[in-house]
Formats: C-alpha cells, sequence, structure tokens
C-alpha cells in the first residue's frame, strides 16, 4: 500500500475546505475551517529525531459547522483530524457536537460535546494555541472537550462556568461510574484584565468496568491575564491531587506554572514568549520535573494566515534519567 505525506493531506483538505466555506455561509448556516501544520527540527540529547531534516507534523484539523435555528437555539459539529511525524493519521474525531440555548450575551446552556470551562479560556488568553497547548492541555491535566451538560453565566464583571461531565474527554468517550464536574469563575475589573479561578473533580472515567476508584481526582487552577491592543500578558497555577492515581494504589500529586508575554510590533509582525515548570509526581518520584520554554515571532500578512517561526526547549529530569530537547522551525495556521 503507498503511504500517503502529511503535505499531500494539507493540499486535500485545503481543496475540500474552500469550497464547503465558500458554499455554506447561509444565513443559518456556516461552514470553517482551521488546520495547524508545523515544519521542524526535534534534537532530543544532540541527536536529530529523523535523517531528512525538517519533518512536517499536521497538529490539528478543525472544521465546523455551525447551525442557527432561531435566536435562541443553535448547534455546533466540529471534526478533529491530526497526523504526526513518524507516525500513522489519527482517528476521526468528533471534536464538538453540541446543542446550545441561549440566554442573552455570554449566558448559555449546552448539552452534548462541547468545550470544557478551562482550557478554552486558557488558550484564548494566551493567544497562540495554534503553536503549542496551553499548561492544562499540553501536560494533560485537562481534556479541551467533554460529553455533559455544559452552562455559563455572565452578570456584570463576573463570568460562571462550570460542566458535569464523563470525564472520559471527546477522543476515547466513556463513562465512569459518576459524573464529573468542572468549574471557572472570571473576574474582568479593569478593560482587558481577567482573574480566574477554578478546579476539577471525579474520577476523570478510569473506573470504568471492573476497575475499583482508589482515588478521586482534584485540580485547582488560578490564573491572572491582561489582553490590550498590542500585548498579552499572563500566569496560571495548578494544583492537583491523584490525576493519575485514581484506579491505582499510593496518592500523588501535581503541580505546575505558565508564564507567557506576546508584543504587537505592528499589525503584521508579533513576537511572543511562553515558560512553564511542572512537577507531576510530588509524592511518589519527588524529582520527577519539566521545564518548557518557547519563543518566537509571528507574521501575519491577512485574516487567513498566520506563520511563526518558533524555537523550544524542553528539560525533563526523573530520579533515573536527564532529557533535553531542542526544537526549531515554521509553525502555520491557516483558517476560513
Amino acid at each position: 500500500m503507498q503511504c500517503v505525506s502529511p503535505s499531500t493531506v494539507v493540499a486535500g483538505l485545503l481543496a475540500l475546505c474552500l469550497p464547503l466555506a465558500a458554499a455554506a455561509q447561509q444565513a443559518d448556516t456556516t461552514v470553517s475551517a482551521q488546520i495547524f501544520i508545523n515544519a521542524s527540527q526535534l534534537d532530543r540529547d544532540g541527536r536529530a529525531t529523523a535523517d531528512e531534516g525538517l519533518a512536517l507534523d499536521l497538529k490539528r484539523t478543525f472544521i465546523t459547522i455551525d447551525h442557527r435555528f432561531n435566536q435562541n437555539w443553535s448547534a455546533q459539529v466540529t471534526t478533529d483530524v491530526q497526523w504526526l511525524r513518524n507516525s500513522d493519521v489519527s482517528d476521526l474525531w468528533l471534536r464538538h457536537a453540541y446543542l446550545q440555548r441561549s440566554f442573552g450575551k455570554g449566558s448559555w446552556l449546552r448539552l452534548g460535546n462541547a468545550p470544557t470551562p478551562w482550557i478554552q479560556q486558557e488558550s484564548a488568553r494566551e493567544g497562540y494555541r495554534y503553536v503549542d497547548a496551553g499548561l492544562i492541555a499540553r501536560t494533560k491535566m485537562g481534556a479541551p472537550a467533554d460529553y455533559g451538560v455544559h452552562g455559563q453565566y455572565a452578570r456584570g464583571d463576573f463570568t460562571y462556568a462550570a460542566s458535569v461531565v464523563t470525564g472520559g474527554g471527546f477522543q476515547k468517550p466513556r463513562l465512569g461510574r459518576r459524573a464529573d464536574i468542572e468549574a471557572r469563575v472570571g473576574w474582568v475589573p479593569l478593560k482587558g484584565v481577567e482573574l480566574a479561578v477554578g478546579g476539577y473533580r471525579g474520577t476523570r472515567a478510569q473506573d470504568a468496568g471492573e476497575r475499583t476508584r482508589e482515588h478521586t481526582a482534584q485540580r485547582w487552577n488560578a490564573m491572572a491575564s491582561w489582553v490590550g491592543e498590542r500585548s498579552r500578558v499572563g500566569a496560571q497555577y495548578f494544583r492537583a491531587e491523584d490525576w493519575t492515581r485514581v484506579v491505582k494504589p499510593g496518592s500523588d500529586d501535581q503541580r505546575g506554572w505558565s508564564g507567557w508575554a506576546s508584543y504587537q510590533l505592528s499589525p503584521q509582525y508579533a513576537l511572543f514568549t511562553r515558560h512553564e515548570e511542572t512537577r507531576m509526581s510530588l509524592d511518589i518520584d519527588p524529582r520527577t520535573r519539566e521545564r518548557y520554554s518557547m519563543v518566537g515571532v509571528e507574521w501575519k500578512p491577512n485574516k487567513h494566515l498566520r506563520l511563526s517561526a518558533v524555537g523550544k526547549q524542553v528539560r525533563q529530569e526523573t530520579a533515573k534519567s536527564r532529557l533535553e530537547s531542542h526544537e526549531a522551525g515554521l509553525w502555520v495556521q491557516l483558517a476560513f
């Protein structure tokens, strides 16, 4: 069987998305697409992972169909696929599939597979999701979407959001013995400034079937950010208990923080950076830690294209080993 390259897939997706987006822009239905691509070289401890130098990743392909039934009712379906270097193309995931009832600006109720409260806002405040996911999503300390009931209520300077979900995430839906709960409260005391706290509690559907629950996973979040006309600055922190020990004996805690900043030099060019530190096993293996750093420059010639030259460094340490990786290349977002 002949192999198909990621570049061929990208070209095919563009050929498919462009006419769909143009044909479906009706008053009640819209079709849009986002494609995240990067061409980079990744070195681990001084050894390149691919002999050919630059390798291509199709990080994400989102095709979204939004339909509005009337002023109050709407629905959204978003598909998701990826193809990472040296691996087969992923399954076609149903990223979002929900029915929404609106109750005014910023207030709604969603039923189905919808974004979870923390990660969506985390990405929106940082602003460079196409380069890398935010702290919680990148470290797999939460799922960006899940099946359940999701609600948001906005009043004055405060926004309240909560989800009652399966805990299994959108990629491999499954049911545990009880529902999980995630919540977030955001406060905007000044224009562009948001202070937020949130939390998660449940079994992450790990106790499905015959598996016995040993612990309940918990996570607490805090974030402060400012988004201005030309700048973004923010930081967040999480603390978790037993995130990976739901069906395993022995308790373990996790901690992590992230800081980011960007500056728009002109309408076309911007500089951005981010640094993260995590400790994912404070009790069982307290020497386990990771330090992640990223810096880049972005070129945005039009509303459809964002292109960044990025350098990344990741340092990982355990009781038995120390690893360091470097990655440099181009990251691209195409939107239609």
